[in-house]
């Protein structure tokens, strides 16, 4: 809107000034150029931005707490109960709550301490700045100095580029060249302007003028910033206050609740045991049931395997008595071929004998 603003004054100055047929006298400020050669600002940038850092890493140790959380939620879920798991999502909860209010409180859009505080980084060099440009422009009769990042500028030419001379004035007392030298030497030394006495004279007598404008201002400041402090603060006391309030009735109630579950979930066990106690004696009467059944049954095969064992072994006795019985006739009969084949033989051995003995008598 700022930028849309002066593009509008710049325009509507153009023409007014086309239209009366007088050239007009422009300037413009860099205020991120004059910044970045300042050393002091520097510094407490550097700071700055490590406290920020402070407040990212806070920020982001919060974050791993909350994920870390979870995923224990997560892979515990199936071991726990409902309320337990509800307890454990409202802990997520408050943490989740107190990371969005130190967020609001560090990087909120209109009220966080990083817009305040870095507001309160560059506003002693902005007022400085403000009294170096309007020395400036009333010196040199400019018609309108702006602000390079509050205008739309499509194209500027340098020399009204006033940033270097208002960056040596606000170190002069840093340097002993430009130490002694008023605006006039400055101005006429960075874009060799030329000036009469009158308009020395004239500088030198709203000097006074002026410094006394720039205490008003400086006080003025001064007092709105103690008051803009202030209000700062009461409204984190307040904030603080009710955060306070809210998260002791958030406490009760949780507290209370949690009561009211451990009350339940302690009925809810009493019931569970006497029932588990109901079940587990039924379970132990149906088992000795069963084992008396199996046993007889185990009693009644044993018997039953005892008798077919006996029977097995009867039978197996005359078939072994049956098997020797025929091994005694084998036996018996091969011990008649034994002496059947030994009378044979003994026959033919006297065969053979009486043969041998006629065969020498009909030789001779």
């Amino acid at each position: 809107m700022n930028k849309l603003q002066a593009l509008f004054i710049v325009l509507l100055c153009s023409a007014c000034f086309t239209y009366a047929q007088k050239p007009s006298r422009i300037g413009y400020v860099d205020m991120d150029y004059i910044l970045s050669h300042l050393e002091d600002y520097k510094v407490a940038s550097q700071q700055f931005a490590l406290q920020v850092e402070q407040w990212e890493a806070e920020i982001a140790k919060r974050q791993e707490k909350i994920k870390a959380e979870k995923e224990k939620l997560e892979a515990e879920k199936a071991l726990l109960t409902p309320e337990l798991i509800k307890d454990k999502e409202e802990e997520i909860a408050l943490l989740e709550y107190n990371l969005n209010a130190y967020k609001q409180q560090k990087f909120d859009a209109k009220e966080g301490e990083y817009i305040t505080q870095k507001f309160m980084l560059a506003k002693p060099i902005q007022d400085q700045v403000f009294n170096i440009v309007q020395e400036i422009g009333k010196m040199r009769k400019y018609d309108f100095i702006f602000e390079k990042s509050d205008a739309t500028m499509l194209f500027s030419n340098e020399q009204h580029n006033l940033s270097k001379v208002v960056l040596r004035a606000l170190k002069k007392k840093d340097n002993a060249e430009d130490r002694n030298k008023d605006m006039a030497q400055l101005l006429k030394e960075s874009y060799d302007f030329e000036f009469v006495e009158e308009r020395v004279k004239k500088r030198k007598e709203a000097e006074k003028a002026r410094e006394q404008r720039r205490v008003q201002y400086e006080q003025e400041r001064l007092r709105k910033t103690e008051e803009m402090k202030q209000q700062r603060e009461q409204l984190k006391a307040k904030r603080e206050k009710e955060q306070a309030e809210r998260q002791q009735k958030f406490q009760q109630e949780r507290d209370a609740l949690k009561a009211q579950r451990e009350k339940e979930q302690a009925e809810r066990v009493q019931k569970f045991q006497q029932e588990r106690d109901a079940l587990k004696a039924q379970r132990e009467k149906e088992q000795a049931e069963r084992q008396q059944k199996f046993q007889q049954q185990r009693d009644s095969i044993k018997a039953q395997r005892d008798k077919e064992q006996a029977e097995r072994q009867q039978k197996l006795q005359e078939q072994k008595e049956q098997r020797e019985k025929e091994i005694a006739e084998r036996q018996k009969k091969l011990e008649e071929q034994r002496v059947q084949r030994e009378k044979e033989q003994a026959e033919r051995l006297k065969k053979q004998q009486e043969a041998r003995t006629q065969t020498p008598t009909t030789d001779q």
